[in-house]
């Protein structure tokens, strides 16, 4: 079916979606792959192993997204990041040594921002748990351990068991997590979509960078509305 005269955000503007993506705006191939909405990022407290204030304001929008994309039949993946007790695999991560030394050498107290992240999606706690709505249907991916959503979980077997290849990013982080996904998802020939408005960085311009990249090699970058638009369309 020929698509709507959709949007797309292209060198930080939007601009209507040239033909020939039918594939990527197929509803009956897409899912949403949605990274890291738990407490070790979104819970409020002081203690939050790694906080990610510009995520938790995204909390009720990316409710209200999933629940449009259930009712149209899109799956909804939930991604989360988990250490057993002990955190002897998330010790030698690059991205948490790397993300203390750059806070170390910042002015002011800024450790607070790293000295718990022994905790960060501890298993059986509230840090390893979905801050957003977990709805039947859904399937939860709780064996992420490092950026990337597929480094040792099962997620690219779920997509192809679901028959999907359209993989629609949202959640955290745009520019760490998310982005690491994009690539390792266009690795393995996935179409590529970045939610831009269900996702959240570490500032505005990290965002921007991110989904600049994103959007000149790996997939398109749009926002929920006119992805529901086109969705709907279709469904219609």
């Amino acid at each position: 079916m020929p698509y709507t005269d959709m949007k797309i955000n292209l060198n930080g503007r939007m601009v209507s979606l040239p033909q020939g993506f039918d594939d990527y705006l197929d509803l009956s191939r897409a899912a949403i792959v949605e990274l890291d909405m738990h407490g070790g990022h979104l819970d409020p407290g002081p203690d939050c192993p790694a906080p990610s204030p510009r995520g938790r304001e995204i909390i009720d929008d990316v409710n209200r997204f999933n629940d449009a994309c259930r009712m149209l039949g899109v799956p909804v993946i939930h991604i989360v990041n988990t250490y057993r007790s002990g955190d002897f695999e998330g010790r030698e991560s690059g991205w948490r040594r790397i993300t203390e030394g750059h806070y170390s050498m910042l002015p002011g107290d800024m450790t607070s921002c790293t000295r718990h992240y022994g905790n960060l999606g501890l298993e059986g706690t509230k840090w390893g748990a979905l801050v957003v709505e977990n709805k039947p249907g859904d399937i939860v991916v709780n064996t992420k351990k490092r950026v990337t959503a597929f480094e040792t979980t099962d997620l690219d077997l779920i997509m192809r068991a679901l028959g999907r290849d359209v993989m629609v990013i949202t959640g955290i982080m745009t520019n760490c997590c998310d982005l690491c996904t994009a690539y390792y998802a266009g690795s393995k020939d996935y179409k590529v979509i970045l939610c831009m408005d269900m996702t959240r960085g570490s500032s505005p311009a990290d965002e921007a960078a991110a989904g600049l990249m994103i959007s000149r090699y790996i997939g398109l970058n749009t926002n929920s509305g006119e992805l529901l638009r086109e969705w709907r369309a279709q469904k219609a």
